[in-house]
């Protein structure tokens, strides 16, 4: 039995190597070992893991291993949270499902505004949700020496472990190149502790509307999330994403999309200047100004 044991071992490797870029690391086949010797830890079987490493699909990303998210500046110009555009689509969202943040809300006591300024920072509503395969991503951090590699090694285990328990194909969860996925851009470890079945159909799928922001509000909640406590509610949000222009943004887009928020009929339509480009007109366009609650040109 141990035999067999080790030689489905090598065999997990010599197959990941032929399949994975040519740019290895030098210790790869031991990271590998220590990969698979997680996995049996956690229930799984050498022909289980045999099958996940024989993937055609394994690609390693080494060019994006000095990639940070960190230090983003959401509510620039550049980044257009808070242009009016922006604002009024967060508002459509709220309207078109309000029976759906009505419930929500009422579950886990979060306000709706706070939840779709998560959604629009974190995928844009749902347009940018990233095209790298979770699995290679998380990969590629684990066996590259660098400082997320014991991060994305237990990231690794845990999004085998959620496939393993939905069926679900491991390859076809894309997301952002840190390995997070969905509409809410949980990590695999935040899906098990976190994520909820919001639409009660008995699977948890964060590219689903209702699971996807029942689940946001699921994770503020359980870190201390409180409406009637401004640093609770920033303490909360600061979980989602350990950046202060990130808590900033989120609660100024919260504030902005809030219907108390929105600029009375004389200032919502404000005649607006337009400047000559090319043969046409285009019209100067707004932003929201967090300090003074107020709509201006720019």
């Amino acid at each position: 039995m141990k035999c067999l044991t080790v030689f489905a071992l090598l065999l997990v490797l010599i197959v990941v190597n032929s399949y994975a870029s040519e740019s290895m690391p030098p210790d790869f086949t031991s990271k590998t070992e220590i990969i698979s010797q997680k996995l049996r830890d956690k229930g799984f079987g050498d022909d289980e893991i045999r099958v996940i490493f024989s993937d055609a699909r394994i690609e390693l990303y080494p060019e994006m291993l000095n990639k940070s998210g960190k230090g983003l500046n959401y509510t620039s110009r550049k980044f257009g949270l808070l242009t009016k555009k922006s604002v009024m689509r967060g508002q459509k969202v709220l309207k078109e499902h309000g029976d759906t943040f009505k419930e929500i809300e009422e579950q886990f006591g979060v306000e709706k505004e706070v939840i779709v300024a998560i959604y629009r920072v974190e995928t844009n509503l749902g347009s940018a949700r990233g095209n790298y395969i979770v699995f290679n991503s998380l990969l590629t951090m684990s066996v590259f020496e660098n400082r997320r590699s014991e991060w994305a090694t237990d990231e690794l285990i845990s999004l085998l472990v959620l496939c393993k328990n939905s069926n679900r194909d491991p390859f076809s969860i894309k997301g952002s190149w840190a390995g997070a996925f969905g509409l809410c851009q949980f990590i695999p470890s935040s899906y098990l502790r976190f994520a909820v079945d919001g639409n009660g159909d008995g699977n948890i799928d964060l590219f689903n509307f209702h699971d996807a922001m029942a689940s946001i509000a699921s994770y503020l909640r359980a870190h201390g999330w409180e409406n009637n406590s401004p640093d609770k509610k920033k303490k909360a949000v600061w979980a989602y994403n350990h950046c202060d222009n990130y808590v900033k943004a989120v609660l100024a887009y919260a504030r902005a999309s809030n219907s108390s928020s929105k600029p009375s009929n004389s200032s919502s339509k404000p005649k607006m200047k337009s400047r000559r480009q090319g043969r046409g007109y285009v019209g100067v366009q707004q932003r929201y100004v967090e300090d003074t609650h107020k709509w201006v040109p720019g």
